[in-house]
């Protein structure tokens, strides 16, 4: 049965237009007859309907028992082969039971879900060839995705083929969302309790934290179900510190190993099993984190030789334990990081600190509450290339000096190589064979690119900067201009393409052309290549140019690059790169940017003023000695300047970041700016109470933090206590998860989300975190109370390996709640899945264009009933002709007479006839002689022609002339001719024929 719905039913009140339109119709005078008045009003209305019912959006509704079942195969680890080949064979075999009409779809699921066949008739399954990762069981997911997949006019049920070992997302909400839209959930268990031998390390049961030099004892405990005997090493980060063979029962085996705790800050040690028989092999490990407590120690990175040699002297002279590193031993994890209070960067350029390690600073000071301290030289701050680094987001003071209007302006070019060598990465040598260049990553004329981009980005608007190109000749990507946005010249480099050979010279004279057509103060080349090609080195050029106020930098574009490319940068007045490590790039161009700007290195004798009271100034109130020089920076809005230069720029700022604290001293620690500080006697008291200013204050005491892993989350407790061992109550605890190593080689650092921890008991705080991918973790505990830091707690843990490879995952319990959630089935044979025990839907079809074109097609009709005048007689004709037409003896035949026509052809004739046959009669009077006779015989000839035919309105025969005319046509009597002559006609022929024309015409217009 089809019953009308609307999508736009609102739009029915338009149909009330008909009442003014009825009475309107009905209102005015009528001019047409009652017929077509009713008929026009009829087309009129129903004309408006169609239109509204367009308008509304009317459909046709209908039920319909057509169904589309969707099978969710689960396709993760913890499913064996031989159940994956089961699942498979039962779709294949419940496909084959489709009805005409049905449909199916496969959705094919682990961690992730992804679509294997879309809804489709076709009642064939091929090979799955989705591979979802398998590390994981998402139900959740597949559900949802599931669910996305059903047409809107079909039945719906959806088959579940899986073990039920959820271990990600929540299946029960995504049913909860089946149950609303009435789609049943069926069930098909894939697993049971299985035979397979199987070996796993459940956890490591380790205490959080000792103290250094103690011993830590690890707790190892084993799963096995069968008895075998097996290898057990231990590790203490990469070393391995135990290894010996053990002998394993059916059931749990605990082994206790006791190893030395070695170093400071988080150890992570790790226990390793090699059984004789394994079913996996993911599960054959698990690791903890145990905090080694010792004397707070700093860690300094030096940038030069000697650039913290005074500092490190200072700072033992304070009883700091510090360790001096290069940058490249910088830590890129936090657990090792985490062994160090603070962390000085000394002189120390970007580019040399590993992309990892910058990258975990931030979370370093704000999450963990370490310290941070920066001190200055020719290699740091703006002109070391810290520039939007993370570095910079931790530090109180911005690296590029701001609203400075005495700065000069600038003309810089950057003069690019996009020869053929650009294209990948160029190795070592001349050798200019394929086999010198590396697939894969990122282009170097890509790098180069978007170093450009950034660097545009620093100059201002009174700058000036134009993009130079080169391969075997130079190309403008971008002339000179001022003021340009980092927007414009993204769409100038966009189109460079690396081909061609390398010609620097040509590169390099038409920089030279364009500054030289500038006004600016400060003019400057950067130049990225390998050097490797035509034009020799240069040296000559860039010489000359530095004779005219252009000064030359070259950034050497990879390993193998040409030799004489530092000597073109020292004749060249500018500085050398050798960025090895192509990423490193972006960060050279804009530290070189900031060089070239100026203001960022400022070299003068003054005393710097205090502007703020801070504990590092303590005991100092006699003076403090004169500083040489510093590094250009704007201090941050948040941020206090404790001492300050003549012109108010920081000199030492300092500021609280999330937990930590950080200290910027933009002068340097060695003889050239500071030399009468390090000569100075409170000089070792000075810099301990500046590290000491940074280091994280001890607020543990009486925090115990425990850390379970239940299910789909795991359980953070904290129990907190007073100094006299009552709980605290009513504190505002939250825990930061945060990943101990880093995972992403961008430099962006990840801020950790703070959970609330919930009072459960007196002094007892918990929460749950979902379980995080497998990896280190540190989870930080922060309490308030009146909103003031009142402790601050650090513990570890780790995810050894994913809940998948658990042993016993066959999980029936939260199948059957999945089915019983959704009133669905337990599935025992494939023809089940197609079974058409569901309700039946609605199936709704538009028909909103054909009403409009039926309203379009009406229009005419309208027009028709009102302006033309249709009698019997006219349908009459056309029914003839229709019928002549389609005869198909008279295809060929003339086509009728217009009838009017042929009415007035039949008067004239009878009035010429009447006309011939009175002078016919009048001739009969005469005597006849030859000639009358024959005049008469042609006389009776054209009669005959003019007689009326049967065609005659009236239908009468022919008519006759007199007999006496007939008999004797050339002798009329004289009398009679006579009387002819005497007795005229009684009217007129012409007049009757023009009356008979007018009764034509009248005809024709409808009024007889």
């Amino acid at each position: 049965m089809l019953l009308p719905s609307f999508i736009y039913p609102e739009a029915l009140w338009l149909l009330l237009v008909i009442i003014p339109l009825w009475a309107l119709a009905f209102a005015g005078p009528r001019r047409l007859s009652p017929g077509r008045f009713w008929a026009s009003l009829a087309l009129r209305t129903a004309i408006v309907v169609a239109l509204v019912l367009s308008l509304a959006g009317t459909q046709l509704v209908q039920s319909t028992d057509h169904l589309t079942t969707i099978f969710l195969i689960d396709s993760s680890d913890s499913i064996t082969p031989s159940d994956r080949a089961r699942a498979e064979t039962f779709v294949q075999q419940a496909m084959r039971t489709m009805g005409e009409n049905d449909q199916a779809a496969l959705v094919v699921f682990g961690q992730n879900a992804l679509v294997e066949r879309a809804p489709s008739t076709n009642a064939t399954l091929g090979s799955l060839t989705s591979v979802p990762v398998a590390t994981g069981t998402n139900i959740e997911e597949a559900i949802q995705l599931g669910m996305a997949l059903f047409p809107a006019d079909t039945q719906k049920r959806l088959v579940l083929l899986s073990d039920g070992s959820e271990n990600t997302g929540t299946a029960q909400d995504a049913a909860s969302l089946a149950a609303a839209r009435t789609i049943p959930l069926d069930i098909v268990e894939l697993s049971g309790p299985h035979s397979t031998v199987e070996v796993l390390i459940n956890r490591i049961d380790a205490p959080d934290r000792v103290r250094s030099e103690q011993s830590v004892p690890l707790v190892i405990d084993v799963e096995s179900t069968t008895d075998q005997s097996a290898r057990l090493r231990v590790f203490a980060d990469q070393e391995q510190i135990s290894d010996q063979q053990v002998t394993l029962q059916a059931g749990n085996n605990q082994f206790r190993v006791t190893v030395p705790a070695e170093g400071q800050g988080f150890r992570r040690y790790r226990a390793e099993i090699e059984p004789t028989e394994d079913g996996r092999l993911q599960n054959n490990e698990a690791a903890a984190l145990v905090q080694v407590q010792g004397p707070p120690r700093v860690l300094l990175v030096e940038g030069k030789s000697d650039d913290a040699h005074n500092l490190l002297a200072a700072l033992e002279a304070a009883n700091v334990m510090a360790e001096m590193i290069d940058p490249a031993a910088l830590p890129t994890s936090l657990t090792d990081l985490s062994a160090y209070e603070a962390l000085i960067l000394v002189n120390v350029p970007a580019r040399d600190l590993p992309v990892k390690a910058m990258a975990l600073i931030p979370s370093y000071v704000r999450d963990l509450g370490k310290g941070l301290v920066m001190i200055g030289g020719d290699q740091s701050y703006g002109v070391g290339g810290y520039g939007r680094t993370p570095i910079e987001e931790a530090l109180p003071v911005y690296m590029d000096v701001r609203n400075r209007q005495e700065r000069p302006d600038l003309a810089i070019a950057f003069v690019i190589d996009k020869s053929g060598s650009m294209d990948a990465c160029h190795c070592a040598g001349p050798n200019r064979s394929m086999a010198q260049f590396q697939d894969g990553g990122e282009r170097k004329v890509d790098i180069a690119k978007e170093a450009v981009i950034q660097a545009s980005a620093l100059l201002g608007s009174q700058d000036t900067i134009g993009v130079i190109a080169f391969d075997s000749s130079a190309h403008w990507v971008l002339p000179a201009t001022t003021g340009s946005t980092p927007d414009q010249v993204a769409d100038a480099v966009s189109n460079v393409r690396p081909r061609g050979n390398t010609n620097v010279r040509a590169g390099l004279e038409s920089a030279q052309q364009m500054l030289n057509e500038t006004e600016a103060r400060i003019k400057h080349v950067i130049l990225l290549t390998d050097g490797w090609g035509n034009g020799g080195s240069n040296i000559d050029l860039a010489e000359t140019m530095n004779d005219e106020g252009i000064t030359i930098s070259v950034v050497a574009a990879g390993g193998g690059s040409a030799d004489f490319l530092e000597d073109l940068a020292l004749a060249g007045g500018g500085r050398y790169y050798a960025a090895d490590d192509m990423s490193t790039v972006p960060q050279i161009f804009l530290q070189e940017t900031i060089v070239a700007a100026g203001n960022y290195i400022i070299e003068e004798p003054f005393l710097p003023a205090v502007a703020a009271d801070s504990p590092v100034l303590q005991g100092f109130e006699a003076g403090l000695p004169i500083l040489h020089g510093y590094n250009g920076s704007t201090i941050k809005d948040t941020a206090r300047s404790v001492l300050v230069s003549n012109d108010q720029s920081p000199v030492m700022a300092q500021w609280n970041y999330g937990l930590g604290r950080s200290i910027a001293w933009t002068s340097d620690m060695k003889g050239q700016w500071a030399s009468d500080w390090v000569t100075w006697a409170d000089f070792p008291r000075f810099t301990a109470q500046m590290v000491d200013w940074v280091l994280p204050a001890d607020t543990s005491q009486g925090v115990a933090v425990d850390i379970e892993t239940d299910g789909l989350q795991t359980v953070v407790t904290a129990l907190v206590q007073d100094d006299s061992g009552q709980p605290r109550e009513s504190l505002e605890l939250e825990a930061r998860l945060i990943p101990a190593t880093s995972t992403s080689s961008t430099d962006e650092p990840t801020e950790a989300l703070p959970i609330p921890l919930t009072q459960v008991a007196p002094g007892e705080y918990r929460t749950g975190i979902a379980n995080p991918a497998p990896g280190s973790y540190l989870i930080q505990i922060i309490g308030h109370e009146n909103d003031q830091p009142v402790l601050q707690e650090m513990v570890g843990f780790v995810v050894p390996y994913s809940p998948e490879y658990r042993q016993n995952q066959f999980n029936p319990a939260i199948l059957e709640a999945l089915r019983a959630r959704t009133d669905g089935n337990v599935l025992t044979e494939p023809a089940q899945a197609f079974t058409h025990n569901l309700s039946s839907v609605t199936r709704a079809q538009e028909i909103a264009l054909p009403l409009l074109l039926l309203a379009l097609l009406l229009l005419p009709f309208d027009i028709a009933a009102r302006r033309l005048l249709l009698r019997q007689r006219d349908l009459q004709d056309a029914r003839a002709w229709v019928q002549q037409r389609i005869q198909p003896g008279n295809r060929s035949a003339q086509p009728a007479p217009d009838p009017s026509l042929v009415r007035l052809s039949q008067a004239r004739n009878r009035t010429r006839y009447q006309s011939l046959t009175l002078a016919n009669n009048a001739s009969q009077s005469k005597k006849p002689d030859s000639n009358t006779v024959n005049q008469g015989s042609e006389t009776v000839d054209v009669v005959r022609e003019l007689r009326p035919e049967s065609h005659d309105r009236d239908k009468q025969s022919p008519m006759k002339l007199p007999q006496t005319a007939a008999a004797k046509p050339a002798a009329p009597s004289s009398a009679q001719t006579t009387a002819s002559d005497a007795a005229p006609p009684t009217e007129d022929p012409l007049e009757r024929l023009r009356k008979a024309k007018e009764r034509a015409r009248k005809r024709v217009r409808g009024e007889e």
